[in-house]
């Protein structure tokens, strides 16, 4: 879909109910900003005032340790993308965001968003529901990490996000999963191996 437009539509409306007018009043505030490969869209330490929907690329969540980068996320074309404790605290952010690749991201601000949402009850409402979902998932994420094996983690990824384990490089999965990539190479060839018997 090329239309930015057409896709944030589609994204809305599959959430809850908003007319393509409200949507397109809402879009109107949006300016396409561009990223290139590994390019940041939010550094650690920056406060967050913006919210990005991405109609191109990906963007990943990560942060430093001792040196050593742990993904926690990435956003996909046809998603939202934004620090979140930063941007409802006002606090700086914990962690990078970063362009996969080459990224189209279009860009609403802070200030933007909150006086549209405040003369808007479907903004409201879309707000809500997206806490709500990013709530649920991560609990479930953290429930998965802490309780179930290396296999069962990558099995619950499979059922639960199918496109994000065809789209997002296998070294990030594995990060996300707390593993090494080499780990989750075995891990795909003992399942492979099980479907085969």
């Amino acid at each position: 879909m090329n239309n930015p437009l057409d896709l944030i539509t589609k994204v809305i409306q599959s959430t809850i109910e908003a007319s393509p007018n409200e949507i397109n009043l809402f879009f109107d505030h949006f300016k396409l900003q561009k990223l290139k490969a590994d390019e940041y869209f939010i550094r650690e330490g920056e406060v967050c005032n913006k919210v990005g929907f991405i109609t191109k690329g990906m963007i990943r969540y990560f942060y430093v340790d001792d040196q050593e980068e742990t993904t926690r996320w990435v956003s996909l074309e046809g998603e939202f993308a934004t620090s979140l404790g930063s941007f409802i605290t006002g606090q700086p952010c914990s962690h990078h965001l970063q362009a996969i690749g080459s990224c189209e991201v279009w860009v609403i601000s802070k200030s933007n968003w909150q006086k549209i949402s405040k003369n808007h009850e479907w903004l409201r409402n879309f707000w809500t529901r997206v806490l709500e979902i990013t709530c649920v998932g991560f609990e479930d994420r953290v429930y998965q990490q802490l309780a179930s094996s290396a296999e069962q983690r990558y099995e619950y990824m499979m059922k639960r996000y199918p496109h994000f384990i065809e789209k997002v490089p296998q070294k990030y999965v594995a990060s996300m999963m707390g593993i090494k990539p080499e780990s989750l190479s075995r891990v795909r060839a003992q399942m492979a191996r099980k479907r085969r018997t």
